[in-house]
């Protein structure tokens, strides 16, 4: 036990000067002799110089530059030991020098490894400008910010998929790469529908020429008026709220607002009575924001009667204002 001890005691005080010496650091370049081209893939290996015979150190790899960094934990003296396949080993002896913070070592290279090499470097077997070192796609030409290789269409619709918001169906350039949806099937893209649930036509953005929501409206809208009367009777103008709030939405319908009379006194009299009736409504709607040229109003006094002026039942019927759509 004891010279077991006194073994691992022994062993512990040979390794504290290494232990309590300094890491170092060396970096360089590594270049062929003949021609100058820096050495990719050249193992660099930093150990101490009065060791010899077997024993295993780590290295590092030179950069594609030619370059290395590397660190020891050994004292000088110390020795590089650079080795590259296709080139003769070399040894580059290193003493503590102030003055010496890196090193330019040259090998003895053959030509085929050097040629090799620099064929390495120059060739663009698809001619994208992407040298094959660095091409991840070296058969097939693509672009550099894709490392060589095309950007994908995996929809095929012609719309790549950095710029495809859509990239697993097929659309279209206009729409990022997603499909077009046209609801209705009126023709117009509902991305430039205003009435995608409605078939309409393009020159109205995809409405229809005579909403059925306004149609229906204007139907159930009887306006009536007194004897003589030019303001609507009470109730018969409950609709004007609807039908602007329908105008606004369909703001390129236009209304033609027509008003009647009966044929009780004199005719002019009564074509003046139906044209001041329909102005009324008129007035009505553009108080509630509708532009006035998009109203038009006239009268039909009481010729052309919606009902026969045999009765006083159909009389009454006939002082109305009706609204169409123009």
């Amino acid at each position: 036990m004891k010279s077991l001890s006194l073994k691992k005691g022994l062993a512990l005080l040979m390794l504290l000067p290494t232990l309590s010496i300094a890491q170092l650091s060396f970096e360089g370049l590594i270049k062929d002799s003949q021609t100058g081209t820096e050495l990719e893939g050249a193992m660099v290996t930093v150990k101490p110089l009065r060791i010899s015979g077997s024993g295993y150190f780590t290295g590092k790899l030179t950069e594609r530059d030619g370059t290395f960094k590397t660190t020891t934990n050994y004292d000088y003296p110390l020795q590089i030991v650079v080795t590259k396949k296709g080139c003769k080993r070399k040894i580059v002896k290193v003493k503590k020098d102030k003055n010496v913070t890196s090193y330019e070592i040259q090998l003895d290279c053959e030509q085929e490894t050097i040629d090799q090499i620099i064929a390495e470097r120059t060739t663009d077997s698809d001619g994208d400008g992407v040298l094959d070192l660095d091409d991840e796609c070296p058969e097939t030409a693509g672009v550099e910010e894709n490392k060589g290789c095309p950007w994908p269409d995996t929809d095929n619709d012609g719309v790549l998929d950095k710029d495809d918001a859509c990239p697993e169906v097929a659309g279209v350039k206009e729409k990022g790469g997603c499909p077009v949806t046209d609801r209705d099937e009126d023709g117009v893209d509902d991305n430039k529908d205003n009435c995608p649930d409605e078939a309409g036509s393009a020159k109205n953005m995809g409405c229809p020429d005579q909403p059925n929501s306004i149609t229906d409206l204007l139907k159930r809208t009887n306006i009536l008026f007194s004897f003589n009367g030019v303001q609507p009777l009470d109730g018969s103008d409950s609709n004007y709220s609807d039908l602007s709030m329908l105008l606004k939405k369909y703001s390129y319908v236009n209304l033609l607002i027509t008003g009647y009379a009966s044929n009780e006194g004199p005719e002019q009299y009564n074509q003046l009575l139906s044209e001041k009736r329909s102005a009324s409504v008129k007035a009505a709607l553009e108080a509630l924001g509708i532009d006035s040229s998009r109203l038009e109003s006239v009268g039909q006094g009481e010729k052309e009667p919606l009902y026969a002026n045999d009765s006083k039942e159909n009389r009454a019927k006939n002082r109305v204002v009706r609204i169409s759509i123009k």
